[in-house]
Parts: C-alpha cells; sequence; structure tokens
C-alpha cells in the first residue's frame, strides 16, 4: 500500500515542523560537544551538543563539492553534514540481489541516495551545530510540482529509513508511517527479502555495549 500523495505531503510538513521543534528548542544539555557517531544518528535529550540558530540560517543548494560517506552523510567544505532524523542502510552488510549474488546494502543505499540528490537537487539548512565540523541538517527538494522534505521522499523510495536513538526513540515519527508505505509497496531496499534493517542492527549494537549491573547494584 502506497502513502496517498495528500497524506505524504502532509507528513512532510508535519515532519519539518517536528524536526525544528524536537532539535532547535531551547533543552538542557551537556556544554561540551562531540562529533557525530558515524552511523547513529538521532540526538537525545542526553546529547552534549548546543541547540542550532535556525532562524538565521537559509535554505541553500546541496554542495556540487560533497563527498558521501553514507547514505545519509556526506563531507563538504571540510565540515560533516548529516540529514537528520534519515538511517541508511549499514556498509558490511548484505542483501541478495540475484540469486548466488550479494551487494553491500550501505553502499548500493548510498549510490542511489547520491542520484536521488543529483536528481532532485535540494536545498539545505542546518538544524543544529554538534560541534565545529559536524552539523545536522534538514534538505527539501521539488518533484514535478510537488515539494517534499527529503528525508521523507528517500524513505518513501524505500533508499532510507526512519532513524531512530539508542533507546529507540524515533528522531520525527511520521517518517515510521510513510517507511511502512514504502515496506508495503516494496519500494527501493524492501524489494530485497533479506534486508539488514539498519535500525535494529544499531539497536542490537547498543544493548550489547551496555554495561551489566553488577550483583546487589541498584
Amino acid at each position: 500500500m502506497r502513502v496517498p500523495t495528500i497524506m505524504l505531503i502532509t507528513i512532510v510538513a508535519g515532519s519539518l515542523v517536528y524536526a525544528y521543534a524536537a532539535v532547535v528548542s531551547p533543552v538542557q544539555l551537556p556544554p561540551r560537544p562531540e562529533p557525530i557517531p558515524v552511523q547513529a544518528q538521532v540526538p537525545s535529550s542526553g546529547d552534549p551538543a548546543a541547540p542550532g540558530e535556525v532562524g538565521a540560517n537559509k535554505f541553500v543548494p546541496f554542495p556540487s563539492t560533497a563527498q558521501f560517506e553514507t547514505g545519509d552523510s556526506w563531507i563538504a567544505g571540510g565540515k560533516r553534514y548529516r540529514l537528520y532524523g534519515l538511517q541508511a542502510c549499514l556498509r558490511g552488510t548484505s542483501i541478495t540481489i540475484a540469486p548466488g549474488a550479494e551487494r553491500d546494502c550501505g553502499e548500493l543505499n548510498l549510490i542511489m541516495a547520491q542520484a536521488i540528490i543529483r536528481d532532485s537537487k535540494p536545498v539545505c539548512t542546518t538544524i543544529r551545530e554538534l560541534d565545529a565540523n559536524n552539523l545536522l541538517v534538514v534538505c527539501r527538494t521539488t518533484t514535478g510540482k510537488t515539494g517534499y522534505d527529503l528525508a521523507t521522499y528517500m524513505i518513501a523510495q524505500g533508499w532510507g529509513f526512519a532513524a531512530v536513538s539508542s533507546s529507540g526513540e524515533l528522531a520525527v515519527p511520521g517518517y515510521r508511517l510513510v517507511e511502512q508505505g514504502a515496506r508495503e509497496a516494496r519500494e527501493g531496499l524492501w524489494a530485497y527479502s533479506d534486508l539488514p534493517h539498519p535500525d535494529s542492527i544499531l539497536l542490537g549494537q547498543g544493548k550489547q555495549q551496555r554495561p551489566k549491573k553488577v550483583a546487589g547494584e541498584q
């Protein structure tokens, strides 16, 4: 089942508003910033990052010199940018694209992300600076006469997933509905039955890394 166009537009509008409210609104945060994790995408209430001043920012064209690291992050001008709320398939995980033929899911996702951005020519704005060299952005694009939040568009096409925090909290709840529509329609990566969902992998890694309590510890 595909997400109806009117519903998708509503989700796009709501997603952008939610992203601004969730990331830009004043919150109590520790002072020292840290770089963005290579795969983890969603800042939680304890993230050491100060909210950015979005009101002073403008949407600017996606940098033509950008070098993609993953399907949701790129380097430009010596800084790393991540698309807020989007989680790409992880490099080092595999999908079967034909009998006996496997591809690296993260690399395939990266290639398609590059193609989508090249064709859609998005504009982006920074919504949070995690430190001087690591920034979270939201982007928007236009397909035909319809405007889209880029993350929503990529998820709807099956080339991205709704990002979650280490505790399983969605960055942008509306993205999960879009993801469900893409999964049911078998769009993009959802066409492959052995798709390694990145959220499941990252959540599993997070649980393994949490320190175990000593017997009797409260």
